[in-house]
């Protein structure tokens, strides 16, 4: 045979070994690539915490932070909500420290800041929050816009807005793709004892949406709080990945950029893209204490005002808390914890990680590919697709022990006392 059809063979044969051990190292090296992005995302959440402590250190009232990264709800984002507090603290710039395995790189309540609500009915923040720091002054380094009176004399859902959030808080840090828990946020729920049944009662505002709002709770979570609690600060989660907002609400109507012909430029020749309309953001905190209805068969929020917690209180207290059921007269409620996502390790079911209030990270899988993780709630598996998108969790299968992952409303004891006496 002639020595070229051998030639020919052999390099036949090696580009044979050369593919075969491509298709073996893609997807080690895909694995080993969400392996550093996942270890970085751990990292991010530990510096958090080391940085929420040390602002504890110096906050008089020894709070972990100042609130959820809201400013409808919490007020201005560079004075307001852990993020603000970090970076004040220099201790973590949150914006630079996004979840690497995230899609999702933008918050959602930057269009708040844009002047687009992203959700009707909230429960406001003080006007004096909402006009703090830089959202109440009229100009950004010596310059203004011309439509507005604040937020450096912007008017809401403008060109000049959106180029004062790109500018001062996407290029300044305050962005994040972490969900906050509504522990470390609002601690518990404002409450009020109603003599006329002896029953514990929700003390917010009526017509509120659920606990998420400031005057429907105590406040951020504060150390003493932790150290004096019933539940383990191992089990006290704090923040983690963060899932898209709802759809409706978390799509970006605009561009934000930074660009050398905006208002704020000011001759400098930077040009720089952040968020590009049409991209969906991510949510900011989760919701706090829901129950599953089986009559709408939606998982629906405790009543801002006015519902009862006597049977929580009580269920909490004797360490029976079973899957919330939803009768009105006997209900009981878990934390909802659909705001966070299952992003690590691809496959059918991924991974989301999580930062505790003793400091420790811990990831938690999702075993039926849902994207999220049920801490217990009491999903039938008899809906329908359409009726799975509204609610989310696909079954009831725990994917969050309680063991390890508190979901209960009480973090302190104190809320059994005078409830049950005579």
């Amino acid at each position: 045979m002639d020595r070229r059809a051998f030639t020919l063979i052999e390099m036949l044969v090696v580009i044979a070994i050369i593919g075969i051990l491509v298709a073996i190292l893609l997807p080690a090296l895909s694995m080993a690539r969400e392996a550093s992005r996942n270890a970085a995302c751990k990292n991010n959440l530990r510096q958090f915490g080391i940085g929420m402590m040390l602002f504890a250190d110096k906050d008089p009232a020894a709070r972990l932070c100042t609130g959820s990264f809201d400013h409808s709800r919490d007020g201005c984002m560079d004075t307001y909500g852990w993020v603000a507090d970090l970076v004040s603290t220099n201790a973590a710039i949150p914006g630079e420290m996004t979840c690497p395995s995230n899609p999702l790189k933008h918050n959602v309540k930057l269009l708040d800041a844009y002047g687009k609500a992203t959700c009707d009915n909230l429960d406001f923040a003080a006007s004096t929050r909402l006009i703090a720091g830089q959202c109440g002054k009229d100009n950004l380094k010596g310059l203004s816009g011309t439509s507005g009176t604040t937020f450096a004399k912007t008017a809401p859902q403008t060109a000049d807005r959106a180029a004062f959030v790109s500018r001062y808080f996407l290029g300044g840090g305050y962005n994040t793709n972490y969900v906050s828990s509504w522990f470390l946020a609002r601690t518990a729920p404002r409450t009020y004892f109603r003599d006329a049944d002896k029953s514990l009662r929700t003390g917010g505002q009526v017509g509120r949406q659920g606990l998420k709002g400031l005057a429907a709770s105590i406040g951020p979570l504060r150390r003493p709080y932790i150290e004096g609690s019933r539940i383990s600060s191992s089990n006290i989660v704090l923040l983690g990945d963060g899932g898209p907002e709802d759809l409706d609400e978390a799509v970006s109507p605009v561009d934000f950029s930074i660009s050398s012909s905006d208002i704020f430029a000011g001759g400098n020749g930077e040009n720089r893209d952040f968020i590009r309309t049409g991209e969906l953001l991510v949510e900011t905190s989760s919701d706090g204490p829901v129950f599953y209805d089986t009559t709408d068969k939606k998982i629906k929020r405790i009543a801002s005002f006015d519902g009862n917690l006597t049977k929580q209180v009580q269920c909490e207290r004797d360490g029976e808390c079973l899957p919330p059921p939803s009768s009105s007269t006997n209900r009981l409620y878990w934390q909802d914890t659909r705001d966070w996502a299952a992003l690590h390790g691809g496959g059918k079911g991924g991974t989301c990680n999580f930062l505790f209030a003793d400091g420790s990270v811990r990831d938690y899988r999702d075993t039926n590919s849902d994207g999220i993780l049920n801490p217990g709630l009491k999903v039938p598996q008899t809906l329908t697709d359409s009726e799975y998108l509204r609610v989310g969790y696909r079954d009831n299968v725990v994917e969050l022990s309680p063991s390890e992952f508190f979901s209960g409303v009480f973090l302190s004891k104190s809320s059994w006392k005078g409830v049950f006496e005579d």
